[in-house]
């Protein structure tokens, strides 16, 4: 595509979405017969800890060097982004609680696992230069760049859950819940609009988003309205190596990328569930999910024991920090430590040491 059809179809992309924004009609794909027991589906996780002596020495070093204009937001280097509570133990804990299913969890990480995860035999570790096809990127902090290594992790199932580590999950659920009997998957828009795109100050999260709409709008007149829950994303792995055969290079240099970026492709989450959906492979479905901010002053009502959270509500928990706390930051790292505690059980353990 030249510059000149590519320029023309991003205006008549963003043309479009101004319109669906403003007039609040969203599509709709036809409804598919829930199922898929027999799938064997395994959970992917990424995870970094912050308190990792090696990843810090060269996240410290790499900050230093950063000046990419594209990288510049103030959430796309914050240290909140990293930040380690032991999150992945307990939604380990969740998974094996809740979804026993599973068939194999791996985690995708440059860091040392906590001696809980790396004792479970359940748990395979990846290293980023087991999965980076080039690996003279290395070191990256870019999740996107993480994620878009996913299908390239090995004996990984066709069809696997993709988890953050600050996702839990809150009663059982069955496979099921995120493919169809045919082995489709199912995607869980949030009530959130995709952003603006004549907004000023788009995060790297929010152009990561219009990034993939355009793509998917481009090539399938498909038009994505709303943003994602952050909650599991049910994703098949085909789909993802046939996603960049399609865009080689946009995936490439998003795994260049040290810092979450503007041109960013969010490959495993957006890009696949709205190119499934367009493509006849996904279906739009409501999924209880609750997301936290832990720095929101509201922080403490909405995990209390008498909230909707607490009295099982939701299917699915986000916990998320999405910049530097500023008021009573120990208090809320000590509050978390204990919610996940009571939802979860018991103490986790610490990191193994070397």
């Amino acid at each position: 595509m030249d510059r000149s059809t590519s320029t023309k179809c991003s205006n008549s992309y963003e043309a479009t979405l101004l319109i669906t924004l403003q007039s609040g009609v969203f599509d709709q794909r036809p409804s598919m017969t829930g199922g898929g027991p027999g799938l064997q589906v395994d959970v992917v996780y990424t995870w970094v800890n912050h308190e990792d002596k090696d990843w810090l020495v060269q996240y410290q070093s790499a900050l230093a060097a950063n000046s990419d204009e594209g990288a510049r937001h103030r959430t796309a280097k914050t240290i909140a982004r990293f930040q380690c509570r032991n999150e992945l133990v307990y939604s380990i804990r969740s998974v094996k609680k809740y979804a026993p299913w599973v068939r194999r969890i791996f985690v995708l990480t440059n860091c040392t696992l906590p001696a809980e995860v790396a004792a479970d035999p359940r748990v395979t570790p990846v290293s980023h230069e087991a999965v980076f096809p080039d690996p003279a990127v290395l070191p990256v902090f870019n999740s996107r760049a993480i994620e878009s290594n996913l299908h390239r992790i090995e004996e990984l199932a066709e069809h696997f859950l993709y988890f953050n580590d600050d996702f839990f999950l809150c009663r059982p659920v069955e496979k099921g819940d995120f493919f169809d009997a045919q082995g489709n998957v199912y995607v869980f828009p949030s009530k959130h609009d995709m952003p603006d795109p004549e907004k000023a100050d788009l995060s790297p999260f929010e152009h990561g988003a219009l990034n993939t709409c355009r793509l998917v709008y481009q090539e399938t007149g498909y038009m994505p309205a709303k943003r994602l829950h952050h909650a599991p994303y049910p994703v098949r792995r085909s789909t993802l190596v046939e996603i960049e055969r399609k865009y080689p290079e946009l995936l490439a240099q998003t795994r260049e990328h040290k810092f979450r970026h503007n041109a960013d492709i969010p490959l495993a989450t957006s890009m696949h569930a709205y190119y499934s959906v367009a493509h006849g492979r996904g279906e739009l479905r409501d999924f209880a999910c609750r997301y936290v901010d832990i720095g929101d002053p509201a922080f403490l009502l909405l995990v209390l024991p008498l909230s909707p959270l607490r009295r099982g509500k939701y299917v699915s928990l986000c916990l998320n920090e999405r910049e530097d706390m500023q008021y009573f930051p120990r208090l809320r790292d000590w509050y978390v430590q204990r919610l996940l505690e009571k939802m979860f059980g018991g103490p986790s353990t610490g990191a193994v040491r070397e």
